[in-house]
């Protein structure tokens, strides 16, 4: 066998010839009792979509060949292979194969491509139909106008630190020019000693919307700088960035990979962490509590 053979392997059908399985399936997420450490709460997490895991204990990832060496405790791959391939001996072809075949992302499609202020009335109304104001979409998104298979259409664009856009409309949530964290300076050439980390960028939005209100129950009030993940996927180079504060606030959404997420923070991190979610744990995220709509 070798690495591209082995990269054909869905892991959620070799995890559970090794002996694994689901505690929790949404979708194409797979959570599991992680398979490398002992834990009570599953915060191991297969995506069967890209057939790639991630361990939220760890702070680590990838494909199969990546859990091999964890499973195995070896960096040797000539090693891997010969233990996944054992691993795999009388299981049917086709079951081991991975189910998905990646499509070609639709950004790829996307043409002539443009990035604008933010003025279109149809997506300052979607901002308030989230409960935020056109003062603060307009302060910290664009618009981007692109046209795919001969059609054209118009989203909120939000920039992050490659340069590319996390793009949203009532319609379509996607990234365009690469994923990546956004951050936000309160001042450009200084480092505040607190730090706000959200998940996407209507919970940052969200968040300074509550802030004008003067809500002090969710929000702190000093000076801080602000991290946008914009994707639990991207927590690796979330901690890279962290590593420069005093202090970090979380508000992460409320469910199990928000949970999952704040608890890798707070492993790597300690005391410096402070949870927030706690404070609208009736809500999912923090535009829901903006919006007062309760789960």
């Amino acid at each position: 066998m070798n690495i591209n053979e082995a990269k054909q392997i869905r892991l959620v059908e070799y995890l559970r010839i090794t002996g694994h399985h689901p505690v929790n399936v949404r979708g194409y997420q797979y959570w599991y009792l992680s398979p490398l450490r002992e834990e009570r709460t599953p915060s191991f997490k297969v995506n069967d979509n890209l057939n790639e895991w991630y361990d939220f204990g760890l702070s680590a990832g990838g494909d199969i060949i990546e859990l091999g060496k964890y499973l195995y405790k070896t960096s040797n791959v000539s090693t891997v292979l010969l233990r996944i391939s054992e691993n795999a001996i009388g299981v049917p072809g086709q079951q081991l194969q991975s189910r998905t075949v990646r499509p070609c992302p639709v950004e790829d499609e996307m043409e002539n491509v443009e990035v604008v202020d933010l003025n279109h009335y149809a997506l300052l109304s979607y901002l308030r139909s989230r409960g935020i104001s056109e003062e603060v979409g307009r302060t910290y998104c664009k618009e981007i106008h692109y046209e795919l298979r001969k059609r054209h259409y118009f989203a909120i664009a939000f920039e992050n630190v490659k340069g590319g856009y996390e793009v949203r409309n009532p319609y379509y949530k996607g990234c365009i020019k690469g994923k990546d964290i956004s951050v936000i300076r309160y001042n450009r050439d200084v480092i505040q000693r607190h730090v706000c980390v959200f998940e996407g960028f209507v919970d940052f939005l969200s968040y300074l919307m509550l802030h004008k209100k003067g809500d002090y129950h969710v929000c702190v009030d000093i000076p801080t700088d602000f991290l946008v993940m914009n994707s639990v996927s991207n927590l690796k180079k979330c901690l890279l960035e962290l590593e420069q504060y005093i202090f970090i606030h979380c508000y992460l959404d409320n469910d199990l990979a928000g949970q999952k997420t704040v608890e890798t923070i707070a492993g790597l991190y300690g005391i410096k962490v402070i949870d927030h979610s706690k404070n609208y744990y009736n809500y999912k995220d923090l535009n829901d509590y903006l919006r007062g709509k309760r789960r």
